[in-house]
C-alpha cells in the first residue's frame, strides 16, 4: 500500500510511533491511524527529506506533544531539508523547535530566517573539573546533543575525537551529521577514518557506501557494501543497496544474490 520497506516500518515501531497489535497467528496488524502517520511519514521521504531524519523528527514531535494529540493531526511540511510543524502562520522545525519566520517580515522577500531557540545542553558531571571527562563520557553527552541541539552536538563529537583520534562510534556519528548536511568530502573524510580504525565496523562502510552513491561513484559504492555485507551478513539494507546498484550495473546474478538475503531476512 505504502511502498515502505520492512526495515523502516520496524524504524517506526522501534520509535515507539506505531502501537501495532498481535494477531492470532502472530501477525502484526495496524490501525488506520497507524497508516494514516505512516502516509504522512512517507510523503516527507518522497520531498527527499532523509528517512532518518523523518524519523527523528516524528519521534521529537511524540515526545513533546500531549498524549491526547495524536500525530496525523499535526500538519507537517518540507523546508529547507527538515520536518517543519505548520500552524496557521506560523512554523517551526519539528526536530529542535526552533521558530521559522518568513524573511518578508523582517524586510527581504521569499527566504525563511531561523531564530534560535534551541534547548541548553544537558550540563556535564558535576565533578567534571576534578575528573574530566573520558573520550566515551563525552560520545555519549554527544549523542544527547544530537535532537536537541545539533550544532553542540557536532562540536561535542570533535571534542571526542580530540580527545582519541580513534574512536571509530565519533567518526560515524560526526560523518553521518556532515552526510545530512551536505558537507560530503568531510563526511567522507570520518567515514573513512572510523573504517581505518575499525576496519571490520560495517555501519561505518555501509554509510560510506550510501555517500559514495551520493557522489555518483556507484562501482565504488558496490565494493564498500559488499565488504558490509561480507562482514555482517545480516545488514539487510547494505544487502538491498548492493542488489540495486547491482541490476542497474547489469550484474543480475550478484544481483538476485543480494535480493534473496534481503529478502530473507525482512521476511520474517
Amino acid at each position: 500500500m505504502l511502498g515502505l520497506s520492512p526495515a523502516r516500518l520496524r524504524a517506526y515501531i522501534k520509535a515507539g510511533l506505531l502501537c501495532p497489535q498481535r494477531g492470532d497467528g502472530g501477525e502484526l496488524r495496524f490501525s488506520f491511524q497507524d497508516l494514516l502517520l505512516l502516509r504522512k511519514a512517507e510523503g516527507l521521504v518522497t520531498e527527499r527529506l532523509p528517512p532518518r531524519r523523518v524519523l527523528d523528527a516524528l519521534r521529537h514531535l511524540r515526545r513533546i506533544l500531549p498524549a491526547s494529540q495524536p500525530l496525523t493531526g499535526v500538519q507537517l511540511g518540507n523546508e529547507g531539508g527538515h520536518v517543519v510543524v505548520r500552524d496557521g502562520d506560523r512554523s517551526w522545525r519539528a526536530d529542535s523547535g526552533q521558530v521559522l519566520m518568513p524573511y518578508a517580515q523582517a524586510g527581504a522577500g521569499g527566504a525563511t530566517a531561523v531564530l534560535a531557540l534551541r534547548p541548553e545542553p544537558p550540563p556535564l558531571p558535576a565533578d567534571a573539573d576534578l575528573q574530566p571527562p573520558t573520550a566515551d563520557e563525552f560520545y555519549a553527552f554527544a549523542c544527547s546533543l544530537e535532537e536537541g541541539a545539533p550544532i553542540e552536538a557536532r562540536v561535542a563529537y570533535e571534542r571526542v575525537l580530540k580527545l582519541d583520534p580513534q574512536h571509530a562510534e565519533a567518526h560515524i556519528n560526526l560523518g553521518r551529521m556532515l552526510h545530512d548536511a551536505g558537507d560530503l568530502p568531510e563526511a567522507e573524510r570520518h567515514y573513512r577514518a572510523a573504517i581505518a580504525a575499525q576496519p571490520r565496523n560495517a555501519t561505518a562502510l555501509y554509510n560510506l557506501g550510501v555517500l559514495l552513491e551520493d557522489r555518483a561513484q556507484p562501482e565504488a559504492a558496490i565494493a564498500t557494501y559488499e565488504s558490509a555485507t561480507s562482514i555482517d551478513p545480516r545488514h539487510a539494507d547494505a544487502h538491498f543497496n548492493a542488489a540495486r546498484l547491482h541490476d542497474l550495473a547489469g550484474h543480475y546474478e550478484a544481483a538476485l544474490r543480494h535480493l534473496r538475503a534481503y529478502r530473507n531476512l525482512t521476511s520474517g
